[in-house]
């Protein structure tokens, strides 16, 4: 499994998931990195497209961090959706838009822990598009994705 982060190249053709949904401040307790993991313990061999920056001290700049997830979503096999929204420490409204734009994309595999608030216009949302419920867990996300990858 090879990690591109937000100021690293998008490689096009290969099998790969978008690591999309709200960014925490504590960055020490990321989803993103349990999710990283996660995919490592299930052997997964692709591509994972991590909007975070290798370091923290180097940053894109705003319009670049947007034409680079543009560029990531967009190539991307599968875009798992994580939505832990706490109001209002990580309220998640780029996600809700991010969320919207590509759920008809037939790529979206969404999940949120039974915590996350404000979340019933998404869940309802995804089950009316997709027919699914969404995921509770980083876990079952996580599969879930890797079931879509193999199908």
């Amino acid at each position: 499994m090879k990690v591109y982060y937000s100021n690293e190249k998008i490689i096009k053709g290969q099998k790969s998931i978008f690591l999309a949904g709200t960014t925490a401040q504590d960055r020490a307790n990321d989803w993103r990195k349990q999710v990283v993991k996660l995919l490592e313990l299930a052997g997964y061999d692709g591509v994972v497209y991590n909007p975070d920056y290798t370091d923290l001290k180097v940053k894109n700049s705003y319009e670049n961090q947007l034409k680079w997830e543009l560029k990531g979503i967009s190539e991307a096999t599968a875009i798992l959706f994580w939505v832990d929204r706490d109001m209002p420490d990580r309220p998640g409204l780029t996600t809700n838009v991010e969320f919207g734009y590509w759920l008809h994309s037939g790529r979206v595999v969404y999940g949120r822990p039974n915590s996350s608030e404000k979340c019933l216009y998404l869940d309802m949302l995804y089950k009316l598009k997709t027919g699914k419920k969404p995921c509770c867990s980083l876990k079952e996300v996580v599969n879930k994705t890797l079931e879509f990858l193999n199908e």
